[in-house]
């Protein structure tokens, strides 16, 4: 049966929320020890995930390169800004990446049991929409080899061993029957956007046939940020420029209108949560980056969970953060039927010598049994000060401080109504005593300061996989300042066992 809660926001206002249970989460792999860095460490890591740990422990580490592309449609010529300064001066690219594609930016993760496959989503390309009207939107196939510390590709639909990243080993986001609202890249015959590469370009270069033919999403169209998988094997992806929620099927195919979601708070006059990036937008009441960072599916994959990454633009309260309630059979999103999570708070001090007061951001969630679940929260810094590397002040970017792991339990609120956070790790300490991390191993002590972590899931009660996105190719390094992230995927060992359902 349902329990029915009254509780208080900050705003004074009084919220109603029915508990309903949030999924367990089944084993994503049958995984065991490795490194990516070197075969010794490697080696003597093979069999640590199933060794007892005093504290939070790094197991394995898999990494897919950051310069990793798939054939595609030429990319990257609409890279504009600081993301642009960064490529062409810091990294030295040189760009457009002609006819291909890069495999990058993973912002979700996702199972299927049948085949044992995990399922990684593309990030929405190079950051803003007029950055990324020429970036595919993908889904990839693989497993991680933690004892060599290679992520191998699969087959989408088999889960066998394929090629890297061949073409059977993902799927494409498109909306060939047109179920979407809105127009879409593929809609027009030139790109809406500025070209900045190759230089001279303008804004008058042409969508590209395939994009065209195919009615492919393209990072202009929609920015996927979460995703789960329903019983019937339908991917469901939460998106930040609406923010919306997009059903595909196994192939990449929209299958409906996106859904919208409500605005529950109701503090300002618009009956739905909407970005200035939204095309149908009323009054914008949410961040543009705002969205569906965070999504978790119950284990009778009945209904589906989001969080928001920022707070409403009318919500006085910046610290607080919504979870909505989808209803997958009457494919809308519930009403009276939402949770309260609070994030944390910091300081930098920036470039111009200046204090300045941070958010936090909450970047993925993923169910641990029909109440609990866990809530990766972060900063905005990037790189661990410990290497000298990365300045802990005084810049527009410093090191990374903040990066954790939340254990929160629907049955547990505090006085004005947010969720109990209980810490349960510390991606900047991580205990390392096989030197799995190599080099980004420091005094026995692993961190994980990326600038972007946006997915933690779970492989079995002592056992999680975290992983980044790299904000290919203009993101804020956060190992070696000259060089893009890697896509990093790290297995961490907890000393005490989640209460899987």
């Amino acid at each position: 049966m349902s329990l029915l809660n009254v509780v208080k926001c900050r705003s004074g206002l009084a919220l109603s929320s029915v508990v309903l249970g949030l999924c367990a989460v089944p084993v994503l792999l049958s995984a065991c020890g490795g490194s990516s860095n070197d075969s010794a460490s490697a080696a003597s890591a093979a069999s640590s995930s199933a060794e007892s740990v005093s504290v939070p422990t790094l197991t394995g580490r898999s990494i897919i390169a950051a310069d990793t592309f798939v054939a595609g449609p030429t990319s990257g010529q609409f890279i504009n800004g600081g993301d642009l300064t960064t490529a062409l001066n810091t990294y030295s690219y040189t760009l457009p990446f002609a006819s291909k594609q890069p495999v990058q930016g993973f912002s979700a993760l996702a199972r299927d049991a049948a085949t044992d496959t995990l399922y990684a989503l593309q990030d929405n390309g190079f950051g803003g929409k007029s950055a990324s009207p020429d970036a595919l939107l993908h889904i990839y196939a693989f497993r991680p080899d933690w004892a060599s510390g290679k992520m191998n590709s699969v087959g989408f639909t088999t889960g066998s061993a394929v090629a890297d990243f061949d073409s059977s080993s993902y799927i494409r986001l498109a909306d060939p029957d047109k179920k979407l609202s809105f127009a879409l890249v593929a809609d027009g015959s030139t790109y809406a956007y500025p070209s900045y590469s190759p230089a001279g370009a303008a804004s008058t270069l042409s969508v590209d046939a395939l994009i065209k033919s195919k009615r492919y999403l393209t990072g202009a169209d929609i920015d996927p940020e979460s995703m789960v998988i329903d019983a019937d094997g339908n991917f469901w992806i939460g998106e930040e420029f609406g923010p919306w929620l997009i059903k595909v099927d196994k192939s990449g195919k929209v299958l409906q209108k996106e859904v919208s979601v409500p605005n529950v708070l109701a503090l300002d006059s618009n009956p739905y949560v909407q970005t200035s990036n939204n095309p149908n937008v009323t009054t914008a009441n949410l961040p543009s980056s705002g969205g569906f960072e965070s999504m978790a599916i119950n284990p009778s994959r009945t209904r589906i969970y989001t969080m928001f990454e920022r707070e409403l633009s009318s919500d006085s309260n910046k610290q607080r953060r919504i979870i909505n309630v989808f209803d997958i059979a009457n494919n809308k999103f519930l009403s009276n039927v939402w949770y309260q999570y609070k994030v944390g708070t910091g300081t930098y001090i920036d470039a111009s010598g200046n204090t300045v007061t941070e958010y936090y951001t909450v970047n993925d969630m993923t169910a641990v049994n029909d109440h609990q679940f866990l809530v990766l929260e972060k900063d905005r810094g990037a790189g661990d000060a410990r290497t000298g590397k990365f300045p802990a002040s005084n810049a527009s970017r410093v090191a990374a401080k903040y990066k954790k792991i939340y254990l929160v339990d629907l049955e547990k609120l505090d006085s004005d109504g947010f969720l109990v956070k209980t810490e349960l790790v510390d991606l900047m300490n991580l205990a390392d005593p096989k030197n799995i991390g190599a080099s980004d191993t420091i005094n026995g002590v692993f961190a994980f300061p990326m600038e972007s972590i946006e997915s933690v899931r779970i492989l079995d009660a002592n056992t999680l996989i975290v992983v980044n996105d790299n904000n290919y190719p203009g993101g804020s390094a956060s190992r070696n300042p000259a060089k893009p992230d890697n896509n990093e995927f790290i297995r961490i060992r907890l000393p005490q066992a989640l209460s899987l359902q």
